[in-house]
């Protein structure tokens, strides 16, 4: 299959989003086909056929990865690892996905005004544990959760983090998606309740976009073990997302901000 093939890749994509709760639902195969090459997209190929897919959304002033998914036959084989690599590589080269103007007048002489082509920080929440340390790994931090003030100090918090803007407009958005459940898939709204404090958030700064994932540092050091900051994070991912009994077996995608 050649990546050209739009309905190849979302007959694969519908499949996966009718079954996984974790994904956002599903606009039908046409529809998948007709704004598939519209999105700014990763596609992940096993022997010519889909092994992994995630989507990049400018939302507010951050880019979001997101619906991210790997065919639950290669799960556990690396692919997690590829596709938040690409989106590094995506975040830090593409001009467009960051809305930055192309073309227009440049003043060589003044290199410190150049354009900027990472000017968003690059964000993704997840559930599951692999899903995180791979985005550990391909340089992203885990937002500790905190009594802030936007929440009066009331309960902790990752998500408050972000700022006021940007909360509310991935608020809108969710709720937005939720009064689309409320009519089409209800069964996701009581999934979506049930996990909603699962879910982490980390995050890239754009001052890193130049920075090499540790997991690409680690594969070339050849001493002095992993960084010890990285240890850090790990540990804290297999502290903060251990797995209560049976969740394991229950969750099969993962969904960045789904």
């Amino acid at each position: 299959m050649k990546l050209s093939n739009d309905q190849e890749v979302a007959e694969w994509l519908d499949n996966l989003l009718r079954k996984e709760l974790d994904l956002r639902q599903s606009r039908g195969i046409k529809k998948e086909i007709e704004l598939g090459p519209k999105t700014p997209r990763i596609i992940i190929l096993n022997q010519g056929e889909v092994a992994g897919y995630a989507e990049m959304r400018r939302i507010s002033t951050i880019i979001e990865l997101a619906t991210v998914v790997v065919d639950p036959k290669l799960r556990g084989k690396g692919y997690s690892h590829q596709i938040v690599h690409q989106a590094w590589e995506r975040w830090r080269q593409d001009p467009v996905l960051h809305g930055t103007t192309l073309g227009g007048d440049v003043d060589l002489t003044r290199s410190h005004q150049l354009p900027k082509t990472v000017s968003r920080p690059l964000i993704s929440f997840t559930r599951d544990p692999a899903m995180a340390a791979a985005l550990v790994g391909g340089g992203f931090t885990m937002m500790p959760r905190k009594r802030r003030i936007s929440r009066l100090w009331l309960w902790k918090s990752d998500f408050a983090a972000l700022p006021i803007m940007v909360q509310a407009s991935i608020s809108f958005d969710r709720l937005l998606r939720g009064i689309r459940f409320l009519f089409t898939s209800p069964s996701r709204i009581a999934h979506y309740l049930r996990h909603s404090r699962d879910y982490r958030l980390f995050v890239r700064i754009p001052e890193t976009a130049e920075r090499p994932p540790p997991r690409m540092h680690m594969r070339s050091e050849r001493e002095g073990g992993v960084p010890s900051d990285l240890m850090n994070q790990m540990e804290a991912i297999a502290f903060t997302m251990e797995e209560e009994p049976g969740i394991s077996s229950e969750i099969k995608a993962w969904d960045e901000g789904e």
